[in-house]
């Protein structure tokens, strides 16, 4: 009996260590890579053609172009030398932009789209929004008082004095009380 509590645990443990599996499970080895997965690359091919054309002596090089005067151009359409977008652009690209309208832009549509978006995003106040945020908030402070500095305006324009003579008329806003505007 005690022969067979020795003798099981040592053969299950050889059989267990013959098997690749559980060798690679209880005793971690190096991996060598794979010799046939390993390949060599090709080496560089050059065109049989350049189609280069030599250089005229004093002519404008490529490479004296200022990256950031190429961006400008391409992002602004204008540039910071005297040539303009215009006489860059191609016949094609120019009769492109005058077919798709981008040569009569409008030059404010940023405001425009800008104006747009802040009432959209006004309008779009959900229903959790409007439940936290049920209180509108309240400004103290003063404020100008139109009628008084019209006419102020009006009048040291009458007797010929700057319109920034005298003081700004204004109105004082009063701090409202906690429970102020709760029962209306």
């Amino acid at each position: 009996m005690r022969l067979t509590r020795i003798i099981v645990p040592v053969l299950a443990v050889c059989v267990l260590a013959a098997c690749s599996n559980a060798r690679e499970a209880l005793i971690p080895s190096k991996k060598a890579p794979d010799e046939f997965a390993v390949y060599t690359r090709a080496p560089l091919t050059l065109p049989p053609e350049y189609n280069l054309s030599v250089p005229a002596p004093g002519s404008e090089r490529p490479q004296s172009v200022n990256p950031r005067d190429l961006a400008e151009e391409a992002v602004l359409g204008t540039s910071s030398q005297s040539n303009t977008a215009t006489q860059i652009t191609s016949p094609g690209i120019q009769a492109l932009l005058v077919n798709t309208g981008a040569t009569t832009a409008d030059p404010a549509i940023r405001q425009l789209v800008n104006q747009e978006t802040s009432i959209l995003a006004q309008e779009d106040k959900t229903v959790m929004e409007s439940i936290i945020f049920w209180q509108t908030p309240t400004e103290y402070g003063s404020s100008v008082d139109a009628d008084e500095e019209t006419r102020r305006i009006q009048e040291n324009q009458a007797l010929g004095q700057p319109i920034n003579t005298g003081d700004v008329p204004t109105i004082e806003k009063k701090q409202e009380g906690i429970l102020e505007g709760v029962f209306d």
